[in-house]
């Protein structure tokens, strides 16, 4: 499913802000928000829950929970940890 990154924002502050990031800013964004989705469809499709996932990595809950967040800066260590945690590849580096 395509994702739309065209967020909505009705305060015209926070439009302000978010229409003033850089291009760079913003494809950071949209790369961290696509590992969440990533991790999140994940968990869906195995009927697992935030806290599954927890128990795995052996993060503790509000960690995980900081991955969903929009702020939310991936490492590759992370998303490593996750991959081998859920079995499946959440990010695919081309050859």
């Amino acid at each position: 499913m395509k994702k739309d990154t065209n967020i909505r924002i009705c305060s015209p502050i926070l439009k302000e802000a978010f229409d003033s990031i850089t291009p760079q800013e913003r494809a950071a964004f949209d790369l961290n928000f696509s590992i969440s989705e990533k991790i999140y469809q994940t968990l869906q499709e195995k009927g697992m829950t935030k806290r599954d996932l927890a128990r795995l990595t052996g993060k503790k809950e509000s960690e995980v929970s900081r991955w969903f967040s929009l702020g939310h800066n991936f490492t590759c260590k992370t998303i490593a940890l996750i991959q081998l945690a859920l079995g499946v590849p959440i990010v695919h580096v081309a050859q």
